[in-house]
């Protein structure tokens, strides 16, 4: 007997069927399914897909405009803070593939890592740039630009990179990952403090992509809905969940700290306006 929803589908190419019947059928497998299972179904989807590019706003940044404003933007990001973020993403989603977990649950964090891992190798690009540990590549050729980097400290990182995901996704037991999982939530936390930290002391935010700040809090967000939805069904159902209760907790503390970063994007940049007419008198006076 095929399955509901396969018999709705065929439905739809069926020209017996009237369209107020075939809504009267949505809705009631939808009902059936559940409205919450099926919104966050969704909702996971839809994360998933713009997660693959939402971090290129913040690589546009590494790219674009300047030497000296890509190198500004380099410098003002944590890469202790983006490197921790990074192994977290790979660490949840090795965790979620070996417990079965569906893509759509979590594949952003395969994506985002991915992303995280080019912002990291082009900010250490420009800092080495900044300090004259790389050359100036305006005169050379490709093949003498990959020799450059290949003897550069990128290469030393690129190198850790791999090795990471080699003993993670390969060698690492399933206990530790597990046990890696529910480090994951104060890592998450600890992440996020050395950016925030240098938005503090540098009191502007201008380096960080507003992009992907409002993505992250709008994914975190939606993240906390899809696994507290998950936790829900399988409590009802009275099966173990424990995994999902490590989830919506390390969601929730990614909310909290994405929300953080935005709320300094806001505030110093309405000082950074507020302070840019006092700063223009003051020339005025001088002239």
């Amino acid at each position: 007997m095929s399955s509901p929803i396969i018999v709705l589908i065929k439905a739809v190419y069926s020209d017996d069927i009237s369209n107020k019947v075939l809504i009267q059928m949505a809705f009631s497998q939808a009902k059936a399914i559940g409205y919450g299972r099926i919104l966050a179904a969704v909702l996971g989807s839809a994360t998933v897909a713009v997660s693959s590019f939402i971090r290129i706003p913040q690589i546009r940044k590494l790219l674009i405009k300047s030497e000296k404003s890509r190198i500004s933007v380099a410098e003002g990001l944590s890469l202790d803070g983006l490197g921790l973020e990074t192994v977290n993403y790979l660490i949840h989603a090795v965790f979620n593939a070996q417990n079965k977990v569906p893509f759509i649950n979590y594949g952003e964090s395969l994506l985002l890592g991915i992303q995280n891992a080019i912002i990291i190798l082009l900010a250490k690009f420009y800092r080495l740039r900044a300090y004259g540990e790389i050359d100036d590549f305006s005169n050379l050729d490709c093949k003498q630009k990959v020799q450059a980097v290949a003897k550069s400290k990128v290469a030393n990182t690129l190198a850790i990179m791999v090795a990471a995901t080699v003993f993670f996704t390969k060698i690492a037991p399933p206990q530790l990952i597990s046990a890696l999982q529910i480090l994951n939530i104060p890592f998450s936390v600890i992440a996020k403090l050395p950016q925030i930290r240098q938005n503090y002391k540098l009191k502007t935010a201008s380096h960080l992509s507003e992009t992907v700040l409002t993505a992250n809090v709008i994914g975190s967000l939606i993240r906390v809905y899809t696994s507290f939805t998950d936790y829900s069904l399988k409590s009802k159902r009275r099966k173990d969940t424990s995994n999902e209760k490590i989830l919506v907790a390390g969601y929730t503390a990614s909310l909290v700290m994405n929300s953080t970063l935005f709320g300094q994007a806001i505030v110093y940049d309405k000082l950074n306006k507020d302070t840019e007419p006092t700063e223009d008198k003051d020339k005025k006076k001088n002239e």
